[in-house]
């Protein structure tokens, strides 16, 4: 604050800045026509409340670009001027109860604020590179094969490195294109010696940049552009993710091919990022609430090593040179890629940086998969109370897990039922019985490793009326177990169930989501459009078997925070 007050900002901070802000209404005015309805109701709510103008997307875009250009450095620096003084602050200062642990008072925040403008400091140098992106950009590679599922759009293209790309152009937004990419192994092939530097090597990465660039660097290269490319390594897939304009979609290719290439790690921002991380993770676990959810996930998953909810203490595990040696392993062989792109895109458009970039990306052709790490849940009844903290107040969860059979009838029939049964507890924990603020019903089924199931129902409460309300709610279950919904539960799931599909199936990045979870399972991709017959299918006995099957009250794990005992 005292080096902006003192030497203000460069001219080069405030033309990035300038960039950024024309680019975005160049934006705003591309995709004007398919803005939200609440995004325009709340326009004019601001405009009848505060007398806010309503312009109009080309006009503002004009206005701000005339206005833009006539800002001067002069005149932002002269405002921070005005800003940064030493009349009227407001310090707050935050720290962990441990003991041993120094807190400054306010007199020694006081020297040390009153102190700062005396410091030696010199004004910032923005440094600025002339380095293209990428260079010298890739040979390629060629498409071998195209296939195409005429029906619902779609075009797969194998590439002569063994690449394989999943097209569908859509017209939802005028200037939106997303895309993921997917690899069998994650982390499931480290060791758990090893699982820590392996579960946060795209962390540690990210920090570090990407090619020759440092992260602040990047943000600086890519200043004005609509283009971003990130990687995850999770336990059974590796991949990318991302986005870009069609303006920019030579630079989202090239982002691609630099997050397989070089990754870049850098030491002086793992240092920074890691001390950063045991402070926030250390003071996460001092607060009563932690105790909750690391209970939880101690039991569910059976103490197991890669179920361990992060600490301070995990920190002293990340490892910068192990971790970069695994992400590069997972990265090495683009021969079991699937990339997914969706978007306003077409093929001739997309066939050039697809050959180039994803066809020049490292190919060895290895065989792998996942790996079954072998955590399981428990089998029976478990219930545990955790006492922590003062505060009159408790929180509640219980956990239904089993073997499941994978597919859409049964994905949909598990999720009605939590529907239902997450409006029939609000109705009577809350509006009934005043016990919680809310009930939170939810189901999240896998089929790889194992076809398995979890069904969690979460509340908080008053701790004297937590036992009356979980009582409750397990008559509740056996209720719905045992006469099953009423046909107007049914049919207002049916109809919320349609209208969702409906708002949903029309924006890219759930047509994505959906694409590549159908592959990834080996689905028919055409189900995604079939959703609907399946809702209208639903019924009574189809709801109703889905809670005998799904909420088994011989098989549940049951958490409960509680205030301690004074």
């Amino acid at each position: 604050m005292e080096r902006v007050a003192r030497f203000g900002f460069t001219a080069t901070e405030l033309d990035r800045q300038r960039q950024n802000l024309l680019r975005a209404y160049e934006r705003l005015v591309i995709e004007d026509q398919n803005r939200q309805s609440d995004n325009r109701a709340d326009e004019y709510v601001r405009n009848f409340l505060t007398d806010e103008p309503l312009p109009g997307a080309e006009l503002e875009q004009a206005l701000n670009q005339r206005y833009l250009a006539a800002i001067t450095l002069q005149e932002i620096n002269a405002i921070a001027r005005t800003w940064f003084t030493d009349r009227n602050r407001f310090v707050v200062l935050t720290a962990p109860e441990k003991p041993g642990l120094a807190i400054p008072d306010e007199k020694q925040l006081a020297a040390v604020i009153k102190a700062a403008p005396g410091n030696d400091l010199k004004p910032y140098v923005d440094e600025v590179t002339s380095a293209a992106l990428l260079d010298p950009l890739p040979s390629g590679g060629t498409i071998v094969k195209t296939t195409t599922k005429g029906p619902i759009g779609i075009t797969e293209w194998e590439l002569s490195n063994g690449v394989k790309v999943v097209l569908k152009p859509t017209t939802f937004r005028e200037d939106e294109i997303v895309f993921r990419a997917t690899s069998p192994g994650g982390t499931s092939l480290a060791s758990d010696r090893d699982y820590i530097p392996a579960s946060t090597a795209t962390q540690v990465l990210s920090a570090g940049g990407l090619g020759h660039f440092s992260a602040i660097d990047l943000q600086k290269m890519l200043t004005g552009k609509v283009a971003n490319v990130s990687a995850f390594i999770g336990e059974t897939e590796e991949g990318l993710s991302g986005g870009g304009s069609r303006k920019d979609l030579e630079t989202m290719f090239q982002l691609i091919f630099l997050r397989f290439t070089q990754p870049r790690a850098d030491k002086d921002a793992f240092t920074v990022q890691a001390t950063r991380a045991r402070t926030a993770l250390a003071n996460q676990s001092a607060l009563p609430e932690f105790a909750f959810p690391e209970a939880l996930s101690i039991i569910l998953g059976q103490n197991h090593p890669r179920r361990r909810i992060p600490t301070a203490a995990t920190v002293d595990e990340w490892n910068l040179d192990k971790s970069l040696a695994f992400y590069k392993d997972r990265f090495a062989d683009a021969s079991d890629f699937t990339f997914f792109f969706v978007g306003s895109f077409d093929l001739a458009t997309m066939k050039p940086f697809v050959e180039r970039y994803l066809g020049s990306l490292p190919s060895i052709h290895r065989t792998e998969t996942w790996k079954d790490v072998g955590v399981r849940p428990p089998v029976g009844v478990i219930e545990k109370t955790v006492e922590k903290g003062i505060e009159p107040k408790s929180q509640t969860a219980i956990v239904f897990t089993g073997p499941f059979e994978y597919d859409p009838p049964h994905r949909t029939a598990i999720r009605a039922m939590t529907h239902i049964l997450e409006t029939r507890l609000l109705g009577i924990l809350r509006e009934e019985l005043g016990g919680t603020y809310s009930v939170n019903v939810s189901a999240n089924e896998q089929k790889i490793p194992r076809q398995e199931y979890q069904a969690a129902i979460q509340f908080g409460s008053d701790p004297e009326r937590t036992e009356a309300l979980v009582k409750r709610m397990f008559e509740e279950i056996e209720k719905l177990k045992a006469k099953g919904p009423t046909e107007k539960e049914i049919q207002d799931e049916k109809e919320a169930m349609l209208r969702e599909f409906e708002t949903s199936s029309k924006q890219n990045g759930f047509l994505l989501s959906q694409i590549a979870a159908k592959y990834q399972v080996g689905e028919d991709v055409a189900g995604i459009w079939e959703a609907p017959e399946l809702y209208k299918k639903l019924d009574s006995a189809s709801i109703q078997q889905a809670a005998k099957a799904y909420l088994n009250t011989n098989n549940y794990v049951k958490v409960t925070l509680m205030p301690e005992k004074r």
